[in-house]
């Protein structure tokens, strides 16, 4: 049967070719109203349909068929009987995908069939040749006695002449298969029920009943024209449907379509007919590739995808001479591997040191467990926790550009990490798989085996058909690392994507599951099964599916595969139950943690209202002629490195020569009013400059001093050789003599770094310029980290921060020796990159 993707595949959709549909012929353009036909089995085997007489030989082959296996079976021996069908399923297959194929390919190419017709008049009237005289009245046979032959071209008259022999061939594969499965059964000794109760049994009959299904639904959808293959003939003009089973895979007639043979493999339980089974399903493959598709892009143009992900693989290669494509593993090989790239070297070591680790070693099945549920973790915590941090806070990007590397430097680290990570946990888990049969050698189940193997093969398809729709960029989460590159923010809705809006959630488990069935559902390899889908699904849940909204935006692509789910309303309606749960879980966290946030807000209102009590206690104590103020006009904010001017006053009385004001970050000092308990580290000034001269820095800081017989009056600079470079809200204290004993607490006063622009880098010289100077840290337009022993490089460091919003470390200050034109250059860089996140 012509795989319905014929139109599929380009098109998007598949042909149907309705009653009036017009069609034409593909050389000559002949425009024609086809007539009304039926599909193979309802044409033979209806008894309300007209019949022509090859439609009666091939329904007496089918019945021959049955008699032979019969007769044979009671004649002979039921394993006679299998091989000797098992010939004639080959025969028939080869004449299916050999014989069909190459005539086919013979049409597309030349229209051998047409010509034919055309050049022998095989449908003249006058043509009274027996072969012509065959023909008609095959025709007339089957479509009536009022079918005008000669209103028809012979384009189309020919190819309901080949729909004929398609169907000899066709039933004799599938019925000749069927009795080979038949005699493939095992002998359950009349125990029928214990047979049915089998679970294999059970998953054989559900795999046959899908396929019965997927061959119906797909024939509906692209009724018997595209089913034998009616535009190698004659072209239509109708209307393009995408529907169903083409909903759900592509080429579903020639992948899940075939899904029966694995359900009769499971029900013979015979490795036998599974490896015969695989056979006939790779000729059909084989016959799409080389027949099917090539006409397919012969008459609709190439299938091939337009990927805006491979333009940007190519824009970052053109950008930057030193990237090269990243390696990566495929389960079975590595691609893309370069002997002078140190890290493909340690890759590819590391899984050669693993392999001879356990050859040599020999560590036991339930030790190499341990260590792959181990790395599986493991690995998965640290890319989920790396990409987690990289979508919110781009934590992993501003780790290289802070210490001088590049965007690109960065992603290429990250796709040696992720391919690193894939690559071990997926070779231990290849390591566990074989030692567990290696243990178990003497129950190895052979069918299995194979199953298994299909199972990883199904992986490793899925992976090449991500990689074909979303390129290497996709492939390892480009749109984390380089949203700038990223040419139209849409998802793609191409290959596999079509039919699967996150194949990866699903179909990278296909692995793991084929590593179950190979060693017999093993509780071991049960429990990997269980730990790679729940860590999967886990990240696509809270990691990449946010991240995905946040960039292409929440307006969710309908993949195929849902579409098809969402018309069947008892799962309609589940899933609206699901989506209505998790909206009010949502709504219930969200409530809860709105009630969490207003009773921090309340305590801390009442932490603040607390500390004014206390302030105005300390200064009722010492009323009415005490005063600890800040003269900041009106201001409760200090932008460094401005100087602040702080006023006293004390009663004469319990005034001392060495009372002294120091100065303390409020979440230091908290409730200690009474008496300080931490030290001032330098960050404080004398009330008298006599009183310390042993600290001039300190004493210097006084501006004023005034004695007024009963109260002392003072005021004290605190500049860039006293102030605290580490924003946040701050007061002054006033301590009794030479103590810690508190006398007077000021109002809080924030404490800033200046904000500058950052979109033009002259200008953020300048500005960095005069501030370094009026901190005392500049020296020949580069950092001095000994021109203030409170502005060291680590301050320097934060004040870039607050200033710009731009982290640089140390390690990068260094490297550039403080200069400062070049720092801002590259600070105007990095915002530049972090904006363009956005």
């Amino acid at each position: 049967m012509a795989d319905s993707n014929t139109m599929v595949d380009v098109k998007s959709d598949s042909v149907t070719v309705k009653t009036g549909d017009t069609c034409r012929t593909r050389s000559s353009g002949v425009m024609f109203t086809p007539k009304v036909t039926h599909d193979m089995v309802r044409s033979l085997f209806d008894p309300t349909i007209r019949k022509s007489f090859l439609e009666y030989c091939v329904t007496l082959t089918v019945i021959g068929d049955i008699l032979v296996g019969y007769w044979i079976g009671s004649k002979y021996s039921v394993q006679f009987a299998k091989y000797f069908f098992l010939v004639q399923y080959t025969i028939w297959r080869l004449a299916y995908n050999v014989g069909i194929g190459h005539i086919l390919h013979q049409q597309s190419k030349y229209e051998i069939l047409s010509n034919f017709a055309i050049k022998n008049k095989l449908f003249d009237k006058k043509n009274n040749s027996n072969l012509s005289r065959f023909c008609k009245f095959e025709l007339q046979t089957k479509l009536g006695e009022e079918f005008d032959i000669e209103s028809y071209p012979p384009e189309y008259l020919i190819w309901l002449m080949f729909r004929q022999f398609v169907d000899l061939i066709l039933m004799q594969d599938f019925t000749n298969y069927i009795i080979f499965v038949y005699f493939s059964l095992p002998d359950y000794q009349g125990d029928y029920v214990k047979s049915l109760l089998n679970f294999r049994t059970l998953i054989g009959i559900i795999m046959v009943m899908l396929n019965v299904w997927i061959k119906l639904d797909a024939h509906r959808v692209v009724t018997d024209y595209a089913w034998y293959w009616g535009d190698f003939f004659s072209l239509q003009d109708s209307e393009l449907t995408f529907d169903g089973v083409f909903n759900i895979v592509p080429h579903p007639m020639y992948s899940l379509g075939y899904l029966g043979y694995y359900g009769f493999s499971l029900l013979c339980g015979d490795y036998k007919v599974l490896l015969v089974s695989i056979w006939g399903h790779i000729l059909q493959f084989l016959f799409l590739k080389y027949v099917e598709n090539p006409h397919i892009e012969k008459i609709y143009g190439s299938s091939k995808l337009t990927n805006n992900n491979d333009n940007i693989d190519d824009i970052i290669i053109k950008e930057n001479n030193d990237y090269t494509k990243p390696l990566i593993s495929n389960g079975l090989y590595f691609e893309n591997f370069q002997l002078l790239r140190f890290t493909d070297v340690f890759t590819l070591a590391s899984v050669i040191y693993l392999c001879a680790w356990v050859v040599k070693s020999k560590p036991g099945s339930y030790y190499l467990f341990i260590v792959t549920a181990a790395s599986k973790l493991l690995s998965w915590s640290v890319y989920s926790a790396l990409l987690y941090k990289q979508s919110q806070y781009r934590s992993y990007t501003k780790a290289f550009l802070k210490n001088g590397f590049t965007q690109i430097y960065s992603y290429k680290n990250w796709q040696f990490i992720y391919n690193y990570l894939l690559s071990i946990t997926t070779t231990l888990l290849i390591l566990q798989t074989l030692y567990k049969l290696y243990e178990n050698y003497h129950a190895i189940n052979t069918v299995n085996i194979i199953f298994g193997i299909i199972v990883c093969v199904i992986q490793i398809w899925c992976n090449y058909e991500i990689r074909q729709a979303i390129s290497d960029f996709g492939y390892f989460y480009g749109d984390f690392f380089l949203t700038n590159y990223i040419i139209e923010r849409k998802l793609t809705s191409q290959g596999i994507f079509r039919y699967l809006n996150n194949p990866d959630a699903f179909l990278s488990n296909c692995g793991v599951l084929g590593s179950a069935l190979m060693t017999n559902f093993n509780h071991e390899n049960i429990t990997l099964v269980g730990i790679w889908i729940t860590t999967n699904l886990l990240f696509n849940k809270f990691i990449e599916q946010p991240h995905v909204d946040k960039v292409y935006g929440k307006n969710k692509r309908k993949a195929g595969v849902e579409k098809s789910l969402l018309k069947i309303k008892p799962i309609k309606s589940l899933l609206n139950v699901l989506d209505s749960l998790e909206a009010a879980l949502l709504n219930k966290i969200i409530h809860e943690k709105q009630l969490k946030d207003s009773h921090d807000a309340e305590n801390l209102m009442d932490w603040g209202i607390a500390m004014q009590d206390t302030i105005r206690d300390v200064k009722t104590n010492l009323a009415p002629n005490c005063l600890l103020k800040v003269e900041s006009n009106g201001s409760d904010k200090c932008i460094l490195p401005n100087r602040i001017l702080v006023s006293w006053q004390l009663p004469s009385e319990v005034y001392d020569t060495k009372d002294w004001i120091g100065l303390y970050n409020v979440l230091s000092t908290r409730s200690d009013y009474k008496k300080t308990k931490i030290s001032s580290f330098g960050h404080w000034s004398a009330t008298c400059k006599n009183s310390y001269k042993a600290d001039p820095r300190n004493s210097n800081s006084v501006n004023e001093f005034r004695d007024k017989g009963s109260i002392i009056q003072g005021t004290v600079i605190f500049d860039n050789n006293l102030l605290v470079y580490e924003p946040g809200i701050y007061e002054f204290r006033y301590h009794s003599k030479n103590s810690h004993n508190v006398f007077l607490i000021s109002q809080p006063i924030q404490i800033e770094y200046p904000k500058f622009e950052t979109d033009n880098p002259e200008r953020l010289f300048e500005d960095f310029k005069r501030t370094l100077i009026n901190i005392g840290s500049l020296l020949d337009n580069k950092f001095d980290g000994n021109g203030n022993k409170y502005f060291n490089i680590k301050a320097f460091v934060k004040f870039i921060h607050y200033s710009t919003g731009i982290e640089l470390s140390t390690d990068y200050i260094k490297n550039v020796n403080g200069d400062i034109e070049t720092i801002c250059n590259r600070i105007c860089e990095i915002k530049k990159i972090l904006n363009d996140f956005s």
